[in-house]
């Protein structure tokens, strides 16, 4: 097996199934730390009816399919302090959604030393990485907004307090 694969959670956002899972490359042991999405109809049982083993077997059927592309993920280290804030306030959001309103920004900025800059290079990184889709700026009341899917653009190397990623 050139892959070993981990769950470590999953979670239904309105028919998305989120997987939190972590993948090591058994030759090189890199390991990266992922959240992938599928539609629960896309498993091959029946979400609402099934166990948590028949479940967590579905998904790493289709985790598998992936064959290693969550090694080309951009990882959240190297991203700016703007879109990191962002990325993680998405992960957090039970909504899997982040808005940061006008009066939300100037906090920000006052809080976190945020400038416009800031906002420029944000910018750029939503080109690079193709979010247009899912990073929206200056857009009515909102000065930033951000949708579920951002979170499965990365390979969040970040996160050290779990096992999977102490390598």
């Amino acid at each position: 097996m050139k892959y070993k694969y981990k769950i470590i959670n999953y979670w239904n956002d309105q028919d998305d199934l989120y997987v939190n899972y972590t993948i090591e490359d058994q030759k090189t042991l890199e390991i990266a730390n992922v959240i992938d999405y599928y539609n629960i109809y896309d498993i091959k049982c029946d979400y609402n009816n099934s166990s948590i083993e028949e479940i967590e077997n579905a998904l790493y059927s289709l985790i598998e399919k992936n064959n290693g592309r969550e090694f080309s993920l951009p990882k959240v280290s190297e991203l700016s302090p703007l879109l990191k804030y962002v990325y993680n306030f998405v992960c957090e959001s039970e909504s899997n959604m982040c808005h940061i309103d006008y009066n939300d920004w100037n906090d920000l900025k006052e809080n976190y030393d945020f400038t416009e800059e800031d906002i420029l290079t944000l910018q750029e990184e939503i080109e690079k990485y193709n979010l247009n889709n899912l990073i929206i700026l200056n857009d009515n009341e909102y000065k930033i907004c951000a949708y579920g899917c951002l979170q499965t653009m990365f390979n969040d190397d970040c996160e050290k307090g779990s096992d999977e990623l102490e390598k």
